[in-house]
């Protein structure tokens, strides 16, 4: 004799196999914007592989390094690892290094920069360098054709001293007497 208990699963096995498949279901919008993202990205990536050299003119130059197109639909932003260097004919006290995002017609989009200057508070000296990093948000002007990127540089030269009027007195130190140390023993 079968036991009726033992025959239901049996049954609901049989009857899902029977079933016709459920219709295959459109992937929600974020994967299809996320692949799309992805693409733009490989296609960015495959422009801007190698290093640049910018010089700037009296300011400097700037290598980019690496700068890549990260984040995620919504939330897109580039961004760029650079190295300054001082070029200049004096020390630099400070030089502001700018990431912009463009649109097709050139026109700024968003924009973040940054200061070089030293922790130790002394400039920039002829030849050092100075290394960060930028990101700036493209606002979705990356879904556009013809949208780019682009570094600015300006430096801001240590000023040359200027002469006292009138001139400083030169200081010389006083000569002393010899000291003769005399023992009391």
């Amino acid at each position: 004799m079968k036991h009726p208990v033992c025959a239901l699963p049996l049954l609901a096995v049989l009857a899902a196999c029977a079933a016709p498949p459920a219709p295959p279901q459109a992937p929600p919008p974020q994967v299809q914007e996320l692949r799309e993202f992805q693409h733009i990205q490989n296609v960015f990536r495959a422009q801007y592989n190698s290093r640049q050299t910018l010089d700037f003119e009296g300011h400097g130059r700037v290598t980019v390094l690496d700068v890549s197109l990260d984040g995620f639909p919504g939330n897109t932003y580039v961004r760029c690892r650079f190295q300054y260097q001082n070029r200049t004919r004096r020390p630099v006290v400070q030089a502001w290094i700018s990431l912009d995002v463009l649109d097709a017609e050139g026109d700024p989009v968003d924009t973040r920069t940054c200061v070089a200057i030293l922790p130790t508070a002394s400039p920039i000296a002829r030849g050092s360098y100075y290394v960060d990093e930028l990101m700036t948000p493209t606002l979705d002007a990356h879904l556009r054709p013809g949208w780019s990127w682009r570094i600015r540089c300006t430096a801001q030269e240590q000023a040359a001293e200027e002469p006292l009027v009138p001139p400083a007195e030169e200081w010389a130190p006083r000569a002393q007497e010899p000291f003769i140390r005399r023992s009391n023993n």
